[in-house]
């Protein structure tokens, strides 16, 4: 019997990363930030501090991405002031009534404050990866 394509990705995957992982099970944590700079977060009652975590660089202050953003449904007023010293890395087109808009969007400030809850995964519970920022849905 052939192996299903999903576990035979996930097989690859735990072989491409076994040596950058000790022995052992992976685990899953949530932490709270005690502080953003220098990043501090308390671990199951203990804090662990920078030099611990690697962050997805979606949490890191000043993170830019390109974004590309179309739309089709437009109406009303539209005023569009555009600005780049070096003009070339913003843009906005319209055509026949469709918008399209090429922008490097920058994070203003950090992600994490102060009390926000982090998901964390571990295998030996020295070193964290900080998956993303999560929320209670209740």
């Amino acid at each position: 019997m052939n192996e299903d394509p999903f576990s035979g990705i996930f097989n690859l995957m735990r072989a491409a990363g076994s040596e950058f992982v000790p022995e052992g099970n992976a685990r899953l944590r949530l932490g709270t930030v005690l502080s953003a700079a220098p990043l501090k977060v308390d671990v199951a009652g203990t804090t662990q501090e920078a030099d611990r975590f690697f962050i997805c660089h979606r949490l890191a202050d000043g993170h830019s991405e390109k974004l590309r953003v179309t739309g089709s449904a437009v109406s009303g007023a539209l005023d569009i002031n555009a600005s780049c010293g070096n003009g070339s890395h913003s843009s906005m087109t319209i055509t026949r009534g469709t918008v399209a808009l090429n922008a490097v969007v920058t994070q203003d400030g950090p992600v994490l404050n102060i009390g926000d809850q982090v998901l964390l995964l571990t295998c030996d519970d020295q070193i964290f990866y900080i998956i993303d920022k999560v929320v209670g849905c209740g």
